[in-house]
Formats: structure tokens, sequence, C-alpha cells
């Protein structure tokens, strides 16, 4: 059945339903793929990891209908502002500190501070690659 021959409230009750079964397989799995890795079956962990995985690219490309529309994106939008944003600042404060920190003798921050730092780093040049190439294209 195409998009078309679905009545208004059918293409949102199928977009509903096709949301729910990709969300639903990720969730499913993850909480299923941590029980099996705390019960010590990492391997098998993994593999229903996977299966939730494709289990959410199956229900996105089987679906008759657009499952995100312009709402969605412009919410996907704002959301990922905010939270460049928010890692920016922390990225911006947090280094900042701890070179001041650790100039002045007080206290020297672990290295897994360190770590999540240049993790944020990462996001941005990630970004920055990211914009560079779609504005590129456009």
């Amino acid at each position: 059945m195409t998009e078309t021959a679905l009545s208004a409230k059918e293409r949102v009750a199928s977009r509903r339903h096709y949301r729910r079964l990709m969300f639903g397989s990720i969730a499913v799995a993850v909480v299923l793929s941590l029980s099996l890795r705390f019960l010590d079956y990492p391997l098998i962990g993994e593999a229903v990891y996977w299966l939730g995985i494709v289990g959410f690219a199956a229900a996105a490309w089987l679906s008759p209908v657009e499952l995100f529309d312009e709402r969605d994106n412009e919410v996907e939008r704002r959301a990922s502002q905010t939270t460049l944003g928010v890692i920016g600042v922390v990225l911006v404060v947090g280094a900042s500190a701890s070179r001041t920190l650790a100039a002045l003798d007080i206290y020297t921050m672990p290295a897994a501070v360190w770590g999540a730092l240049y993790g944020y780093v990462l996001v941005f040049v990630v970004f920055g690659v990211a914009y560079t190439w779609v504005s590129r294209r456009s």
C-alpha cells in the first residue's frame, strides 16, 4: 500500500506504529544486551544488540509512510543546536579550568577528564567536517 493510498488518519497511525517498532527494537535490544553482558554472555549480548539495529533499519525501510516530517526535522535541528551549545560551554569552561588549576598546582585533572574533553573536541571536528561537506553539496 502506498502512502497516498492511506487516509491522513491511517498515515498517522502507520507512522506511529513503525516508529514504535524502530525505537522499541533498539530499546529491547539494549536492555537484553546489557542484561546478557551482566550475566557474562558478551557475544550473545552483542548479537542481540545488532539484531535490534537490524530491526530498527528494517522497520524504517519497510514503512509505507515517511516516518519523520518537517516538524520532526525542526525539533531535531533545535535539539542539535542546543546539544552543541551545551557541549561547547562545557568544553571551553572545563578545558580552561583544568589548565588553570594544573598551572597553579591546585589540582591535576584525572586523565579520564582530559579524555572526555578531547572527546568533545572530536565532536566539534566531526561537526565542522560534516558542515563543510553538506554546505558544499547544497
